[in-house]
């Protein structure tokens, strides 16, 4: 107690202390950076989740339903994610995803309709394809050159006849969708 006594005569010296000013410093900058990293957890879900669907068809060609909402995390790197997403073509469901996660740029996370995507990574993917279908991998190839990626992990494909029945099962590991600078021209990897 007598140090507590000490600390409440003294609060003033002890704060404006040399000493003290480096942990006070060190202190703030962290308590700021913590907050700027965070500011998406405020954000409302509904707005977030249309803008990235309108990101990623506008940049992608790909149509989203998101069937569960959506959730920011912060590790590794700043990301929105969410859980059952379907993938829709012409009103036809393609695909069934796990996960899907959006990586996203750190200059604008006070702004949500600035929200600059940076790598989607669609995680246990399972695609229920016709032949009519397969042109979606090739759309993707057309896409406007950018330097950010898709990637596909643990994901299946699944190729049906026209009378529905499976042709075969065709598992990824890892795929990967993006923009080669040598070549100039995007890759399938």
């Amino acid at each position: 107690f007598n140090k507590l006594k000490y600390f409440k005569s003294n609060y003033k010296k002890i704060l404006l202390d040399r000493e003290y000013r480096v942990f006070w410093g060190v202190g703030i900058v962290s308590l700021l950076t913590l907050v700027y990293f965070l500011m998406p957890t405020f954000y409302n879900k509904n707005l977030i989740q249309n803008e990235i669907k309108n990101q990623i068809l506008k940049n992608y060609n790909i149509n989203l339903k998101f069937n569960e909402e959506i959730y920011y995390g912060l590790l590794p790197k700043p990301h929105f994610f969410t859980k059952n997403l379907s993938i829709i073509k012409d009103g036809k469901e393609l695909g069934n995803s796990d996960v899907l996660k959006v990586f996203i740029g750190l200059n604008n996370l006070f702004k949500i309709n600035k929200i600059s995507m940076s790598d989607l990574i669609f995680h246990k993917t399972d695609f229920n394809l016709y032949s009519e279908d397969l042109i979606f991998f090739q759309n993707l190839l057309k896409i406007e050159p950018n330097e950010n990626n898709i990637n596909f992990k643990k994901s299946n494909i699944f190729l049906r006849n026209d009378n529905d029945e499976l042709l075969f099962i065709n598992k990824i590991d890892k795929s990967k969708f993006f923009y080669d600078s040598k070549n100039l021209q995007n890759v399938l990897v």
